[in-house]
Formats: C-alpha cells, sequence, structure tokens
C-alpha cells in the first residue's frame, strides 16, 4: 500500500458498495446483456488509522476500507447517490445482502 491518503483526513466521504445482481458462485454475473446492480451508502468522515489505512467514520458505525479499494477513491462527481461528500470510493461485495 503505497498511496498516501492524508489528504482525505477529517473530509466528508461516501462509500458505496456494489453487489451484482444474479451473480454465480464466482460473483461473475449470469446475464452479461442484461447486468444490473445494487447499491447501498454509507456517509461519514475520512479517518487515517494504523498509518495509511483508511475509516470512514458515520452513521452509527466506522468501516475500514480495504486497501483494494484505494484506486477507487474520486472526488464527488456530481452523481446524486454521492450527496454532497467531497470524496467518494466503490468497493465491490460479493456473497451478502445489500
Amino acid at each position: 500500500m503505497s498511496r498516501n491518503l492524508n489528504y482525505l483526513e477529517g473530509r466528508t466521504i461516501c462509500v458505496v458498495f456494489c453487489k451484482l445482481q444474479n451473480e454465480d458462485a464466482f460473483g461473475r454475473t449470469r446475464d452479461e446483456e442484461n447486468a444490473q446492480f445494487d447499491f447501498k451508502t454509507l456517509f461519514g468522515r475520512a479517518s487515517i488509522v494504523d498509518p495509511g489505512y483508511l475509516e470512514v467514520i458515520g452513521q452509527g458505525m466506522t468501516f475500514r476500507v480495504p486497501p483494494s479499494a484505494y484506486k477507487h477513491i474520486f472526488p464527488n462527481d456530481g452523481t446524486d447517490i454521492i450527496g454532497k461528500a467531497e470524496f467518494f470510493v466503490m468497493i465491490k461485495v460479493s456473497g451478502i445482502d445489500l
């Protein structure tokens, strides 16, 4: 993990959990032509902990963003689901209900 995340400290961030609908046991779509996703969001403030790890604190919980998702952190692009958060991160989930 070589990415410097200090610029996120204290900033508002939206975690967007994305789950592929109708996925197979390997998390792949069973219908490539009509693939759809479910989304769930977590809004909070970024906190850098244990040198170099990002946690999002908000909505009564703390979520540690997996390092594999760090490359998917972006400034707010105006998409409605992100709301007024300054940054967002997309995280693909599989095998759980959203």
